[in-house]
């Protein structure tokens, strides 16, 4: 497995996550979308895993009190979430 190789994205992704309730990052499939925003998650849920997807429809809530920041991946498999 590589190792995460640092992006010119790094230091501008810090820079907003100090100021922003949310942010969305988009792109192809592959390019490190996940590894960048999983290197400053708390708390990571992976929509992509069905038992993740009921564990939230369950209780969405646990959003709000999960330890920010909060990684959604594959958020598009639960919009409801």
């Amino acid at each position: 497995m590589r190792g995460y190789r640092t992006r010119v994205v790094d230091s501008e992704f810090d820079e907003l996550l100090t100021g922003l309730a949310a942010i969305s990052l988009e792109g192809p499939k592959g390019v490190g979308k996940t590894a960048t925003a999983a290197r400053r998650a708390r708390t990571v849920f992976a929509l992509d895993d069905g038992a993740q997807r009921e564990f939230l429809r369950a209780d969405p809530r646990r959003l709000d009190r999960s330890p920010t920041p909060v990684l959604i991946d594959e958020w598009q498999r639960a919009p409801a979430v």
